[in-house]
């Protein structure tokens, strides 16, 4: 029996109000699973309305505010059964030696503390044999230079997902964590300078569409089909941590015979 489906789950995403996190909203509910998205923005109650989800208004940078937001959320449904810690901000680029320290503070609230109180509040609103997952990024892996604190707070996420699937498979409940590559969305516009840059390092030549192409593996770790599937890293990256495409070889003034694949 298929059992991709959602009827019944009961989801709490984190970020949920936009990108990444909007779109496995949309998926959720239209396989069936009963959602709450969590975000700050005012027009958050009308995007959670357009997707079919509940909407709870949450600072994620305010641990009481985080935990309050767990209490309202079971509230409401009753309990969890997915927990997707999505929320994640671009804390902008700069060599190490010149990140401010405001910025360096801001990006660790959001990217890393707000997983870490997830993770510390959160179980005890899952029900047993659960699916937490958690949205790191590529750079958890594949370093680049200038961005020394995002990559280093989407490293963290890893370590606390791994760690939280150790201690939480007990009760059946599993962590996983998603390393999406360069996806188009509110935080990468269309019209980023990285995006050329980045689409020749990609092997399969193109960026991620969050609804056609992030989805899927989420529902996968929120259904039953991933019940054996606990502190897993999977990027969704089109290959980029792969190695070098066809495309960087090519900026690289690589020979003729190596700038293309065989026909």
């Amino acid at each position: 029996m298929n059992s991709f489906g959602l009827a019944g789950r009961r989801a709490l995403i984190t970020g949920g109000t936009a990108g990444i996190g909007k779109a496995v909203a949309r998926r959720f509910v239209d396989e069936g699973a009963q959602v709450a998205v969590v975000g700050r923005r005012a027009t958050g109650a009308d995007v959670a309305e357009e997707v079919g989800a509940t909407f709870i208004r949450t600072d994620i940078t305010s641990e009481e505010e985080v935990r309050a937001m767990f209490q309202q959320a079971s509230e409401l449904m009753g309990g969890l059964d997915v927990l997707v810690l999505n929320a994640g901000i671009d804390p902008g680029m700069a060599p190490t030696t010149e990140v401010p320290s405001a910025d360096f503070e801001r990006n660790f609230d959001v990217n890393l503390r707000h997983v870490w109180w997830g993770l510390v509040h959160g179980p005890a609103h899952l029900a047993d044999g659960g699916s937490i997952i958690t949205t790191s990024s590529t750079v958890a892996v594949y370093k680049v230079p200038n961005i020394s604190h995002y990559a280093a707070a989407k490293a963290a996420v890893v370590s606390l997902t791994q760690s939280s699937a150790l201690e939480l498979a007990h009760r059946g409940i599993r962590a996983n964590a998603v390393l999406p590559g360069t996806t188009l969305s509110e935080m990468t516009p269309t019209d980023h300078w990285e995006l050329p840059v980045m689409e020749k390092m990609l092997p399969l030549g193109r960026h991620a569409i969050a609804e056609q192409d992030l989805v899927g593996l989420y529902q996968f770790l929120a259904s039953d089909e991933s019940r054996y599937i606990t502190g897993q890293v999977i990027a969704a990256d089109g290959g980029m941590t792969l190695g070098m495409s066809y495309g960087t070889l090519q900026a690289l003034g690589a020979p003729v015979e190596l700038m293309s694949p065989a026909e």
